[in-house]
């Protein structure tokens, strides 16, 4: 393979130029009215100073330029660097139509943002830079995130491309996102419910956390976190986390992938009713407090409820507003309702048991 590729190199290096051909060089000199530039293997090129505008050519530039005439009548190739820029334009128009992703490389920084080489200069605003987070514009200067960018390559998708205003913004952000959509399409269109993936927490939100699973990335909404109830869901897991789950729900129409984190743990309901039975005396810990009632701990994972009027013989709003967060005592199991997850716990019953 290294070998037909080295071929069809020397292969492209050795035909000759054809005319409409685009070909990349660099300034070798500016003398005059024009500017030679160095094509490599093939033969120098020169340009006319006043066919690049408002370009301004300098020793060591690297531009993209048309053949006019593969061999002018000095014998170097006649290239229009203007031609080349039309061309460049054309391709930015479609790309803005079709949102194709273009890499670019970056090459000058400044306080608004970067400037990046697409065959022409586009910018992309702070706003449109999602690699390096929020930036404090109030500091005088360029910021240093943004200075670190000179010489690494975005994945951009442009978003207006005006020849006439000769205007090319384009947008790291906006790039990002369609990525993020068709990783989200592939992975609904291949993921089934009952997959379980590795994966790894790439944020943490109050209602969830999102986990990458390489196609894509899915939610683990927080009651999909653990079977414990007595503890906050979302602190036991941090951004960056090696995490298993299983995919739960797969939603085509709007491409959302459910999954969850504790469905591959042993349910300890299951467990847990499976070794009593309604009348028996179990210990229990208060983890909440409601105006119905107060919510137990029988064993890890597993909750029931003390309505107020079964805490005690005496006045139920009484009896209930002495009770506190950590209390330990006994009650009896009163009913299992294994439809809806639900024990109802009676203590002052277990106090006559």
């Amino acid at each position: 393979m290294e070998e037909l590729l080295a071929s069809e190199t020397v292969e492209r290096a050795l035909r000759p130029l054809r005319t409409g051909e685009s070909v990349e060089g660099t300034v070798a000199q500016v003398d005059g009215d024009e500017a030679t530039i160095d094509l490599g293997d093939h033969p120098a090129g020169v340009v006319s100073l006043r066919d690049a505008g408002s370009h301004r050519l300098r020793v060591g530039d690297r531009v993209v330029a048309t053949v006019v005439r593969p061999e002018g009548p000095d014998g170097r190739v006649v290239l229009s660097l203007r031609r080349a820029r039309s061309r460049n334009w054309e391709r930015m128009s479609d790309l803005q139509r079709s949102g194709e992703i273009v890499e670019a490389e970056v090459v000058e920084a400044n306080r608004g943002g970067v400037v990046v080489d697409v065959g022409i200069p586009g910018f992309v605003p702070l706003s449109q830079l999602g690699s390096i987070g929020g930036i404090d514009t109030h500091d005088a200067g360029i910021p240093e995130r943004v200075r670190t960018l000179v010489g690494t390559r975005l994945r951009l998708r442009v978003i207006e491309a005006d020849a006439t205003r000769d205007r090319l913004i384009l947008s790291e952000k906006a790039a990002t996102q369609q990525l993020r959509r068709e990783r989200k399409a592939e992975g609904v269109a291949t993921l089934h419910e009952g997959d379980v993936l590795d994966g790894t927490v790439a944020s943490v939100a109050t209602y969830g956390v999102f986990v990458d699973v390489g196609v894509t990335d899915g939610l683990v909404h927080r009651t999909e976190i653990t079977w414990d109830k007595g503890v906050e869901p979302t602190s036991l897991v941090t951004v960056g986390q090696p995490v298993k789950v299983m995919v739960v729900g797969i939603d085509r129409e709007r491409q959302r992938i459910s999954l969850s984190l504790k469905r591959l743990a042993a349910d300890p309901w299951d467990r847990y009713v499976r070794s009593v039975q309604v009348g028996e005396t179990v210990p229990a810990t208060v983890t909440r407090l409601m105006p119905y009632g107060a919510f137990a701990r029988v064993a890890d994972g597993v909750e029931g409820l003390i309505h107020v009027s079964e805490v005690s013989d005496g006045r139920s709003n009484e009896a209930a507003k002495a009770l506190r967060v950590g209390d330990s005592f006994r009650v009896k199991i009163v009913t299992i309702d294994r439809e809806r997850r639900r024990l109802s716990l009676s203590a002052r019953h277990a106090d006559r048991a």
